[in-house]
């Protein structure tokens, strides 16, 4: 590994992009763009559909355990499996990233600037800190001409990088289910130095038997500015969860009986999991004239220990080492009156699974069924264009990704080596015109590539990959219409259509009770509608309604023994909304109120079981006041208000009907703020 440091080491970034913040209606997620001197393009001169969550002093009355506490109003995207800790939040937008059995698949995720995705397509964020966030933007739709692999959707998550002055906070809190949290987050700046630091441990027994959590999570951000047009970044996570069990999804029979039990085979062999995760990471940005230069470095290690429910191979030891590097340069200037902005670029990756697999003897590590070292390399080459001409925005690009995956296998001896390549274009259009409207047209593809997890998921043999897995494709086709009015009234509505091939669909057989393996699913096409609506009322007062439609159909999906062509796609609803209404006084009452609606969907590909919709109300304050010094704030929260049963996770294709993993009833939870000033 020491050759690889170095290397690492020696590639640490030596130039980046200037970066300008933007206000809450204005998200732009092609982190690629330079600001330089000029303002960054409003949402109404996006040539994509972006949405955009922005932190106020509203994030203190949320609960902060699950992302999905921040992403659920954002139109075009689904989340499931926000209290099940050993499987981590399941996400999807337009389908993608719908047939992960565990953590994020076919979505980028990018924290402060750097990739965390694995080259592989996986992602988690059980190592960020919520209590953080800035700012959340997500790219709804194909986007591997920007990123590469496993880009149907794009998340860029920004934590507090700018402080005006120190500052000293301590948050705990409590809840239901034996909920302790206890965070403390610090800053110290001056003029050209910031350092900011996050710590907070959070335990709890979870709602269901056998779901608790202990987690101790550290983040620390370091600052330099070195002249007005370059600065240096610098970041570190760490991450120590000991325990994160998991009580398994139940039949409906069982969930008739007792909604809060464990399956008994969870309990058996004491299924969940421990990790230890850290990842530290650099970048540096300078502007030098026409040019601006942006490069990052990072390197991160994940030790995980698994236990599932069934003895042969049921024990899962996977030392994970990951570490990239990346550069892009652009051009930018004026040509007969037009702004263009050119962009070269590349990323490069590296991942290192040392998986192993041992009996699960009831919670006790039998011998080793599985011993093999796997790797997916990837190196991508790009090239973005960005032109400005009067009220015409026109973004081009195009990228080619190498990807190589191999394993060698410890036991039996058996190497393997595959070899994947594809090339991504993408243009996007935006005309602006009555200095409050725009529409915008745009297509763009994706591919993305079984991850090492699903590879070594083996049906036909234990060890090896599954050598009948191809990468899925998509052509990702958008027109919409965008409005901000003066008055404080915006909108935005996309229709998009997504045509893809080779579905990777996960399913279980009965030779292997309680193991995912994946499977390529023909076509499908998918077709819809996002819409999102916002009015500020007052400077205290903001409503915000968002809509999904997703009409997502199997084209050609044939079995051996099935045809289920002409299905809807398991795992969405077809409809999905959300109400939300937030007061914000500048020294008083804080108020969140949210209500979603989850349409009904399907928890298999034959369609025979249906999920039925359901709505959701949650409700938080806060009340914020000073002493000498201290500033308080005490806060409560009330989730599932109506205390409707419903399903926080739905496992799709489980054998024995297993698909439902129950929700919380309404519960509660509270703290104080305290911070010095």
């Amino acid at each position: 590994m020491k050759p690889f440091l170095l290397l690492f080491l020696f590639s640490i970034p030596i130039f980046s992009t200037a970066q300008k913040d933007t206000t809450l209606l204005e998200g732009d997620l092609v982190t690629f763009t330079i600001q330089a001197d000029r303002i960054q393009p409003s949402s109404l001169r996006q040539p994509y559909a972006v949405s955009t969550y922005k932190a106020t002093e509203l994030q203190e009355t949320r609960q902060q355990l699950s992302l999905q506490e921040y992403v659920s109003h954002i139109p075009g995207l689904f989340s499931l499996n926000a209290n099940n800790y050993a499987q981590d939040l399941r996400i999807s937008m337009r389908g993608f990233g719908a047939r992960s059995a565990f953590g994020i698949r076919g979505i980028k995720l990018i924290v402060d600037g750097i990739p965390e995705t694995t080259p592989d397509g996986q992602g988690q964020v059980d190592n960020l800190n919520l209590g953080i966030i800035e700012r959340v933007e997500v790219l709804k739709g194909s986007a591997s001409a920007l990123y590469g692999n496993a880009s149907g959707g794009v998340i860029n998550i920004q934590t507090i990088s700018l402080i005006d002055s120190n500052f000293l906070s301590f948050r705990p809190t409590i809840g239901a289910f034996g909920l302790q949290q206890y965070q403390l987050k610090g800053g110290l700046a001056n003029e050209k130095q910031q350092l900011i630091g996050h710590i907070a441990h959070t335990r709890t027994d979870g709602y269901r038997v056998q779901s608790g959590l202990q987690s101790t999570n550290l983040n620390l951000r370091f600052r330099q500015q070195l002249n007005k047009n370059a600065n240096l970044r610098l970041q570190f996570n760490f991450v120590d969860s000991p325990i994160a069990d998991d009580p398994g999804s139940l039949n409906l029979e069982a969930v008739e009986t007792d909604r809060r039990q464990a399956r008994d085979r969870n309990v058996l062999f004491q299924t969940g999991e421990a990790i230890q995760h850290w990842k530290t990471g650099a970048t540096y940005q300078t502007i030098l004239r026409k040019y601006a230069i942006k490069s990052y470095g990072f390197f991160a290690q994940r030790n995980f220990e698994g236990r599932l429910p069934f003895e042969n191979g049921g024990w899962i030891d996977l030392n994970r080492n990951y570490f990239g590097q990346g550069l892009n340069v652009e051009r930018f200037g004026l040509f007969r009156g037009a702004e263009y902005y050119i962009h070269l670029g590349y990323d490069w990756a590296v991942q290192r699974d040392d998986r192993q697999r041992f009996r699960n003897l009831e919670g006790t590590r039998g011998e080793v069924t599985l011993d093999q070292l796997e790797q997916f390399s990837n190196l991508g080459l790009y090239a973005l264009g960005d032109w400005e001409w009067n009220n015409w925005h026109i973004n081009l690009g195009l990228r080619y990704d190498w990807n190589w995956i191999g394993v060698d296998e410890n036991i039996g001896d058996r190497d393997e080596n595959i070899n994947l390549t594809a090339f991504n274009p993408s243009i996007g259009i935006n005309y602006y015109w009555f200095n409050n409207w725009s529409v915008f047209g745009s297509y763009r593809s994706s591919f993305e590539t079984p991850t090492l997890s699903e590879l070594s998921a083996n049906p036909t043999n234990e060890g090896g990959f599954n050598e009948n897995l191809d990468a899925q494709e998509a052509d990702n086709f958008e027109l919409g219409v965008k409005y901000q009015g003066r008055a404080g009234l915006g909108f935005e509505l996309t229709a998009f259509r997504v045509l893809t091939t080779n579905d990777l669909v996960p399913f279980e057989l009965a030779d292997f009770p309680d193991r995912t393996f994946f499977r390529n699913a023909g076509e499908t096409v998918r077709n819809g509608v996002e819409a999102n609506m916002s009015y500020i009322f007052s400077p205290k007062w903001q409503a915000s309604l968002s809509y999904t439609l997703s009409d997502f159909r199997y084209v050609a999906y044939n079995l051996p023994n099935a045809d289920f062509s002409g299905r809807e796609l398991p795992g969405i609803p077809k409809h999905l909304a959300s109400f939300l209404l937030t007061h914000q006084a500048k020294d008083g009452l804080l108020l969140r109120t949210q209500l979603r609606y989850l349409g009904d969907f399907f928890a298999e590909d034959a369609n025979q079981v249906q999920i039925d919709d359901t709505w959701i109300a949650d409700l938080s304050l806060a009340y914020p006041f000073s002493l000498p010094a201290l500033r308080l704030q005490p806060f409560i929260g009330i989730n599932n208000l109506f205390d409707v049963r419903y399903f926080d996770n739905v496992r799709i294709n489980a054998f024995g009907n297993r698909y439902y993993e129950p929700a919380a009833g309404l519960n509660i939870y509270g703290g104080i703020k305290f911070q010095l000033h």
